[in-house]
């Protein structure tokens, strides 16, 4: 039979007929679905207006710093090379300059058609390209003396600074730009906010107006129902706001399927916080072999020689262990390259500091000695070059310097050293050894100019070896005491009997664990053995 009090839909949204919970619920829900239609659409249209445009503002201003950081990098690679072009007249090292003159054009016409319509960004590209082209004059200028022999002229201009200033100048054009281009991004997220505050605050105001609509029901609807919800959505805005510790009490007269809804909320929840955090863990994970790949790159292509050369009656060997914990990258580096004559010259260095800028600054002059010592490689002449490299104009007064040791080592066993600062080398002849004998040694570079550096001459006996190192090795310490000299005399003397990869592996391996396993700061070691001739 049918039931006389049923009316049709039309006649419960009139609210004709028998007031039931049937007919309220069936307004309710015409009414709040129509609120949260709305809303859905203002939503809709709110979050893909601020994402569409937050994405293009965030894409531009990446493509712009990217390009800008592009020319950057070309017109640095491109210095190195006028450099070792200008110092030994080598023509590959124009390579990077001829491809960066090539390419400049057409980065340049790229930044400058993202920044149309933006005259600030319009105009600090314009300063950009004025700078690029002024070191591009400079460089030419360089390259021009270097082809018609004047060396002096093109060496004195490089020591006045000329193209470091300018392109010093270009860097900070650069900067320039990027601050803008962050200004301009920091503005469009500010408006991107602004448009989500107001989607937000109309989802607000539709949600007071569907609550108040469902007050509006019976106190059995609201208790069984509202109540058990509105805990719900707490929890909800909690977890928005990244409180996701809490969960949502289990509501004590709510519907079974509200009920069911709330325990599979907070174990939801709880699945969710416990992916976030394996996630965090998997990104610090990555972000760390990142990192550490990073920082072996840049001391194996900046700071060391792939290989160390094979000269007739002498044997190499060298280490490099970064200070921890972090591996962060510090400024020690070392060299070797066979002259002409037959004879061996050997680098290492230090320059003071650790991160980027050292690593830097010592590349640039591991790579300057390298020219330096294919067309002289008479200590005086070398260092002094050098010691206008380490520091650039106006830079000095910031203690920038870097301690070096310079050694030509002869056939028939005799060494020059020249010490710049750089710790005594050690001389070993079997399990005996000592530091050699100098009057003095010279004035750090990057200090004094121009100074000078005596030469101290040594005998490296047949089986002897020399030993040169950077201060990490003897101011590794355990408390206040430190390894010291005397230590690695006595680990050569005990590891006489390896074959000499192996004793500087063993040499620098007790110098860390000497320090707990925490080096203070980076540690090079290079050894020159002398070894019988095999064509004697």
């Amino acid at each position: 039979m049918r039931d006389p009090d049923r009316r049709d839909l039309w006649s419960v949204l009139r609210g004709r007929g028998t007031p039931s919970l049937r007919g309220l619920l069936t307004r309710v829900v015409v009414g709040v679905g129509l609120v949260l239609g709305v809303l859905s659409a203002l939503a809709i249209i709110g979050v893909y207006s601020s994402t569409a445009s937050y994405r293009d503002d965030q894409q531009a201003a990446v493509t712009r710093a990217t390009t800008a950081e592009s020319i950057l990098a070309d017109l640095l690679n491109a210095e190195t090379g006028v450099s070792g072009f200008t110092l030994t007249g080598r023509p590959n090292y124009l390579v990077p300059y001829v491809k960066a003159e090539a390419s400049y054009p057409r980065s340049i016409a790229r930044l400058q058609g993202l920044v149309i319509g933006s005259p600030k960004l319009e105009q600090s590209v314009a300063s950009i390209d004025r700078a690029a082209k002024l070191w591009f004059s400079e460089a030419a200028t360089l390259i021009d003396l270097r082809k018609q022999g004047n060396i002096q002229g093109a060496v004195d201009r490089i020591n006045q600074g000329i193209g470091k200033a300018r392109l010093d100048a270009l860097r900070a054009e650069q900067a320039e730009l990027r601050g803008l281009v962050e200004r301009e991004r920091q503005a469009a997220l500010r408006r991107a906010d602004r448009r989500r505050t107001l989607t937000i605050l109309a989802l607000l105001l539709g949600s007071v107006i569907a609550v108040l609509t469902v007050l509006g029901a019976t106190r059995l609807l609201w208790r069984r129902v509202g109540a058990p919800l509105g805990s719900l959505l707490q929890g909800v805005r909690r977890v928005g706001a990244g409180r996701t510790g809490e969960m949502v009490p289990l509501p004590e007269h709510a519907a079974r399927e509200v009920d069911q809804l709330v325990e599979s909320f907070n174990e939801m929840q709880g699945q969710v916080v416990a992916q976030r955090h394996a996630a965090e863990a998997s990104a610090r994970r990555t972000e760390a072999a990142r990192a550490e790949r990073r920082l072996w790159r840049t001391v194996e292509k900046g700071l060391l020689p792939e290989n160390l050369p094979a000269v007739p009656g002498l044997r190499l060997a060298a280490r490099y262990l970064p200070m921890s914990p972090g591996l962060a990258i510090g400024g020690d580096f070392y060299d070797a390259r066979v002259l002409p004559d037959g004879s061996l010259v050997v680098v290492v260095g230090d320059v003071a500091g650790h991160g980027a800028e050292p690593a830097a600054r010592a590349a640039r002059m591991r790579f300057g000695w390298r020219a330096l010592v294919e067309v002289d490689p008479d200590p005086q002449r070398v260092l002094g070059v050098l010691n206008g490299l380490v520091v650039g104009p106006g830079e000095r007064e910031q203690g920038i310097f870097s301690t070096m040791c310079h050694c030509h080592v002869y056939p028939d066993g005799r060494a020059e050293i020249a010490l710049a600062g750089h710790p005594r080398p050690i001389v070993m002849s079997g399990d005996t050894g000592a530091l050699i004998e100098v009057e003095e040694r010279g004035p750090i570079l990057g200090l004094l100019d121009p100074p000078s550096w005596p030469v101290t001459e040594v005998t490296i006996s047949e089986g002897g070896t020399l030993i040169i190192y950077t201060d990490g090795l003897v101011e590794a310490r355990q408390g206040d005491v430190m390894f010291g000299s005397s230590r690695v005399i006595e680990t050569l003397a005990a590891s006489a009997h390896l074959p000499l990869e192996e004793r500087m592996a063993y040499l620098t391996e007790r110098a860390r664990r000497y320090d707990e396993g925490n080096l203070r700061d980076d540690v090079s070691v290079l050894a020159v053995q002398r070894v019988p001739r095999l064509d004697a």
